[in-house]
């Protein structure tokens, strides 16, 4: 399997995954990139903290980005 690496994009700051996951598929990635966005929202809210994450960018073993999934797009089917 794959490994691929879930960059956090924040507004002010990159945040890099050293350790990546294993993952069958590229649009698995997408998806747990899309869930991981979804948690760290909802952790934020429970805290009562301002969410500065715009976006995860997938990048591959050979450290180029081969996805980007933004917060809107994690959130398009949850919120109005």
């Amino acid at each position: 399997m794959p490994r691929y690496y879930f960059q956090i994009v924040e507004r002010n700051a990159v945040l890099d995954d050293l350790d990546g996951a294993e993952v069958a598929s590229l649009d698995d990635a997408r998806r747990e990139a899309e869930r991981a966005i979804r948690e760290i929202a909802a952790e934020h809210l429970k805290i009562e903290r301002k969410l500065e994450l715009t976006s995860i960018q997938i990048r591959d073993e050979a450290g180029d980005i081969v996805a980007s999934v933004t917060y809107d797009e994690a959130m398009d089917d949850i919120l109005p």
